[in-house]
């Protein structure tokens, strides 16, 4: 996944914020990064996921990963997924997951 907002110099801004949250109500997860010319810290972080109603999947470096929070909605339950056996391999287990067999 590569970034879709990059946060320069000037910080996080109203029009930021704005587009962050568009981007959330359609991707539902999305991937932020801070430029070496601007200052990141974690209350940084935390606040901008608080003001955007998302919160934080994962953090390193200069990139975060914010995924969107329910928000109310009640999510319809879909088919029950299939887990595949332990023995197999990592790109088994993908393959297994998206052509639904052995």
């Amino acid at each position: 996944m590569k970034p879709t907002i990059w946060v320069g110099k000037n910080g996080y801004t109203d029009d930021l914020l704005a587009e962050i949250r568009r981007q959330l109500e359609t991707r539902k997860v999305i991937k932020i990064k801070w430029l070496q010319s601007s200052d990141m810290k974690t209350e940084e972080v935390q606040d901008l996921a608080s003001s955007v109603s998302a919160e934080v999947i994962a953090a390193r470096g200069r990139m975060v990963v914010l995924g969107a929070k329910n928000r109310g909605k009640v999510l319809e339950a879909g088919p029950a997924r299939r887990t595949p056996p332990k023995n197999l391999s990592a790109r088994d287990k993908i393959k297994s997951s998206f052509m639904g067999r052995k």
